[in-house]
């Protein structure tokens, strides 16, 4: 999983005042939290310097705009931060090779040590966390460009775009860029692909035997992968708006009357749940030739399960 890493840059503003700071920093908790619960982040913040030595304000650090949010009753706020593990300093358990291209780097868009932290970022994948106290910092991207000592000793000038959390309203955009590549990068590993079913399709469940199914259908993956996304879209946006059943973004049918009514063919329609109950799957999608995928979904809870994908079943 990808890490947090404060921008110090973003926090320290000395024109705004307690009350923006504090509003600030709630609503940074609440992306946070998001991009921690779809499991692309570490519970983890690493920052260059500790809490009560980054400075929001002349005379106000960030450990006094922490204290602000239990002083004012946000507690899940206020509990949230304080049982982050902070990494401190900036290089702290961090791997050799990362640690030797870090120290080639330097900032060129702010002066050390402010442009570290977005250095880092760079180099690692991280995403940079702070305050939208100017207009750079309230945007879910931003460039970074730094000098970098290549080991033939010439300096190459670098530019990297990487994610940034500054606002609650950019946890979404982050997420569906991370799942996005998360599904491109899979390739034909279905491996890979079961092991990160949760970020890639969160908004979906899967009963234990789509694991063997990947494995068996490894050679059109791609294209299941695509199939999958447009089933957890939909899924999500149904949970949103609500209604009897998902608007579906890809053709999704209701097994023929025919299977429904033998008792043979609708057997092999059970599969394991997630719960491990075998259940009825009976909708399914196509993808290939003749591949399925079958799922099940609950007006009740607004779940969307996967309960098999593979060759066409028994007719």
């Amino acid at each position: 999983m990808r890490e947090m890493v404060l921008n110090h840059a973003s926090v320290c503003a000395p024109k705004s005042d307690r009350d923006s700071v504090t509003r600030w920093l709630k609503d940074l908790t609440v992306g946070m939290a998001e991009l921690v619960h779809y499991q692309i982040v570490q519970k983890n913040l690493r920052i260059a310097r500790g809490l009560s030595n980054t400075p929001c304000l002349p005379g106000y650090s960030l450990f006094d705009a922490i204290q602000q949010l239990r002083a004012q009753s946000h507690r899940e706020e206020y509990l949230f931060l304080m049982r982050l593990a902070a990494k401190v300093p900036l290089l702290s358990e961090v791997g050799e090779n990362v640690r030797d291209r870090f120290l080639a780097c330097e900032a060129r868009t702010l002066t050390p040590p402010d442009g570290e932290p977005l250095v880092f970022c760079a180099i690692t994948d991280g995403i940079a966390i702070g305050f939208p106290s100017s207009p750079e910092w309230n945007r879910d991207r931003v460039t970074v460009h730094f000098d970098e000592l290549l080991p033939d000793a010439t300096i190459h000038p670098t530019s990297e775009e990487i994610d940034q959390l500054t606002r609650a309203a950019h946890a979404a955009p982050i997420r569906d860029r991370h799942r996005e590549r998360l599904r491109r990068s899979v390739g034909n590993d279905p491996t890979t692909l079961w092991e990160n079913r949760e970020t890639a399709f969160p908004d979906l469940s899967f009963g234990p035997g789509v694991q063997d199914n990947l494995m068996e259908s490894a050679n059109l993956l791609d294209v299941i992968v695509g199939k999958l996304a447009a089933i957890d879209q939909s899924a999500r946006e149904w949970r949103r708006d609500g209604g009897p059943a998902p608007s579906w973004k890809t053709k999704v049918t209701p097994e023929s009357q025919t299977v429904m009514s033998n008792p043979a063919l609708r057997e092999t329609r059970r599969f394991r749940s997630c719960l491990c109950a075998r259940k009825l799957f009976a909708w399914h999608a196509r993808f290939g030739g003749s591949g399925r995928i079958h799922l099940r979904f609950s007006p009740e809870s607004h779940n969307v399960e996967i309960g098999y994908i593979g060759p066409h079943l028994p007719l």
